[in-house]
């Protein structure tokens, strides 16, 4: 059988069919990598928001972690402080908890854990789970001056500052000593003073 001779037109014909014909695979090859991509954004941005749950979570639980242990300590110190009613040789007559102070004039707001008095002096105690370098700074810098201007009142007491902790990081048991702050903790059931000298403020 004698074969046909391709024409111009027939090479022609044959190109343009060539050329679609990868225009349509170049399509479908576009569509289903944008279809690709979307999946894979769609499935990133829900590993991201299941990620961020998670973190939110955690974040809560650890906070909630961190607080559960904060008020343990403050329960324990306030109970065993309430059991004499004494520090070293300081007599307390009244122990008040979880004091919030804020003056609108001053624009100071402060929470002190516990405020001890007696007729003429008042310690001012900052409960820990564990006592950290920049607790002692805070209190010292910030939580003792504005106690004064919190309880202009309270004048004429003198004021005693006292760290209380079941734990201590590095360097902030020492601080708080140089600092003149009573320190507490507890050892096994009890109590206990680890320093007998302190300034007054």
């Amino acid at each position: 059988m004698k074969k046909k001779k391709l024409t111009k037109q027939d090479i022609l014909e044959m190109f343009a069919a060539s050329d679609a014909r990868f225009a349509q695979q170049m399509a479908e090859s576009k569509i289903e990598a944008e279809k690709r991509h979307a999946d894979f954004e769609a499935d990133l941005k829900k590993s991201r928001e299941k990620a961020d749950k998670e973190m939110r979570g955690l974040r809560q639980e650890l906070g909630s972690f961190g607080r559960t242990q904060g008020e343990l300590a403050e329960r324990y110190f306030q109970k065993a402080i309430q059991r004499n009613m004494k520090l070293l040789h300081v007599d307390l007559q009244e122990m008040e908890t979880n004091v919030n102070k804020y003056s609108k004039a001053l624009d100071i707001r402060e929470e002190y854990d516990m405020i001890l008095t007696n007729s003429d002096i008042i310690v001012v105690v900052e409960v820990k789970h564990k006592l950290r370098v920049e607790d002692v700074e805070k209190f010292y810098s910030k939580k003792i001056p504005n106690f004064r201007k919190l309880f202009p009142d309270r004048k004429d007491y003198q004021i005693v500052g006292a760290v209380a902790a079941f734990l201590f990081d590095k360097n902030s048991q020492e601080l708080a000593e140089n600092y003149g702050f009573l320190i507490l903790t507890k050892t096994g059931k009890e109590l206990e003073i680890l320093n007998s000298k302190y300034n007054i403020f």
